[in-house]
């Protein structure tokens, strides 16, 4: 199959074309090389060992100058995004070290350090304001509705970092790294022609300017452009790969210590909860237990969803008490706005909600299958989210919540706009997983689901 030239290869034809062109008028080869003249002198390059040296030693310092500023930008950007004290104290250091002249630290740095350690600081001093700017931009784009879905199913920091934040975040990273390695390799390049270590691209070249050898000077050019067109392949290349993740079967026993025998219940006293100073729950007193099914049908804005979230830790109260009688509870949580991770499948998703994800056990595994096949979701367990219906998304949400055993299972109108033989389906399978987990369920709904469950308690908010 014949393949055709791309704009790029007119592009750079055309531009050989004008080089030669010009090279002709001028009538200098001396002062203009023709482009056989710059092949040449390219090839000449390529046959010194001394080349070889010299550019090893200036992608070495460029890669030094990104480590160490990434590895910074890393620690600062996630300090930055979780304290806002710490985001406005770093913000002039960044703006300072993005509007200092390169030059100005060239020439500054010149009387602070030895030559060969100089370039590595402008690649530093460089690229770390545009990489600060662009990871912390990625990680507070990360949709919050996410992270709190994290931590309700009990994810630490380097889970979040690693399952949401990141690969959220991961086209900002990329870019900023796309645009620091260009503005760092140019200024390693000017801080070695400045400094004058013993190898390096820049110290070649200031050695063909002393000379006035000007093919030599423009062979090197073209070779530390071709160096940072490499590496902006390199990472296009790195941002088409897609990273995916995959579940793997363990035979450790990662279950959640949940003893289904045991008595499980909350305590709700005096709670209170506003927004903008408008009451929403007001001096809320209850007491959950897995006795009962405990079913939430009051009209829509009565407080629902916030005394859920409440529950379940992503929203605080304003004053008032609210005990657990375990240490620890395990919460399970069905989002009314579903909260499926768009990066991960219908399986993954479903998974996400297990301690060791994406570890699964095979028991674990079978019970992910066993959901989707109960859900009518057998056909989509590869898609991701947003391939999905609405009702479909609501259906992973739904089996995220019950793959995982817990203390406490908090569903938001899990069954709206499903047909009537789904609904009957799913509700067997909420009862089912009572009888097996026996947790306290907190359920908001405005379905009639009570002749098919049995004990059911009925709140008023």
């Amino acid at each position: 199959m014949k393949h055709k030239p791309t704009p790029a290869f007119y592009s750079i034809l055309l531009l050989l074309v004008f080089w030669q062109g010009l090279a002709m008028l001028i009538g200098y080869p001396d002062l203009f090389p023709s482009v056989t003249g710059l092949l040449k002198a390219i090839v000449a390059l390529l046959t010194d060992s001394g080349f070889y040296a010299s550019l090893t030693v200036t992608i070495l310092r460029g890669q030094i100058g990104f480590a160490l500023s990434f590895a910074l930008v890393a620690v600062l950007a996630t300090i930055a995004l979780h304290h806002p004290f710490w985001k406005s104290f770093f913000h002039p250091w960044v703006v300072v070290m993005r509007s200092v002249p390169v030059i100005s630290i060239v020439l500054i740095a010149l009387l602070w350090l030895s030559p060969p350690g100089l370039p590595v600081f402008i690649a530093f001093f460089t690229m770390f304001p545009i990489l600060y700017q662009n990871i912390l931009s990625g990680l507070e784009h990360t949709d919050s509705k996410l992270v709190e879905m994290a931590k309700v199913f009990n994810k630490n920091n380097l889970q979040r970092l690693q399952y949401i934040y990141l690969p959220s975040a991961r086209s900002f990273i990329l870019s900023g790294m796309t645009t620091a390695m260009g503005f760092g390799w140019r200024a390693v390049i000017i801080g070695e022609v400045l400094a004058g270590p013993v190898h390096g691209i820049g110290t070649s070249m200031k050695k063909s300017q002393a000379f006035i050898d000007m093919k030599e000077l423009l062979a090197w050019t073209v070779i530390a452009i071709v160096v940072s067109y490499t590496f902006d392949v390199l990472l296009k290349l790195l941002a088409k790969q897609s990273g995916k993740l995959r579940l793997s079967i363990t035979k450790k026993n990662i279950y959640p210590k949940i003893v289904t025998a045991d008595k499980k219940a909350i305590s709700i006293n005096s709670l209170n909860r506003s927004f903008n100073n408008k009451p929403v729950l007001h001096n809320l007193n209850l007491s959950l237990s897995n006795e009962h099914i405990h079913l939430l049908k009051t009209a829509s804005g009565s407080g629902k969803t916030t005394l859920m979230h409440i529950i379940a830790g992503i929203l605080k109260k304003d004053n008032g008490t609210l005990i657990f009688n375990q240490p620890e509870p395990v919460i399970a949580y069905a989002f009314q706005d579903k909260r499926l991770i768009p990066w991960l499948n219908v399986e993954q998703n479903i998974a996400f909600a297990l301690p060791h994800f994406p570890q699964v056990t095979t028991a674990e595994k079978e019970r992910i299958n066993a959901l989707i096949h109960l859900l009518e979701l057998d056909n989509q367990q590869d898609k991701l989210p947003d391939i999905l219906s609405g009702g479909e998304q609501q259906r992973v949400a739904l089996a995220r919540a019950l793959a995982l055993p817990c203390h406490v299972l908090l569903l938001d109108e899990p069954l709206t706009g499903l047909g009537q033989a789904l609904k009957i389906k799913i509700i067997g399978e909420i009862e089912k997983f009572t009888q097996n987990y026996k947790p306290v369920i907190v359920w908001a709904t405005h379905e009639d689901v009570e002749k098919y469950l049995s004990p059911v308690r009925n709140i008023e908010l």
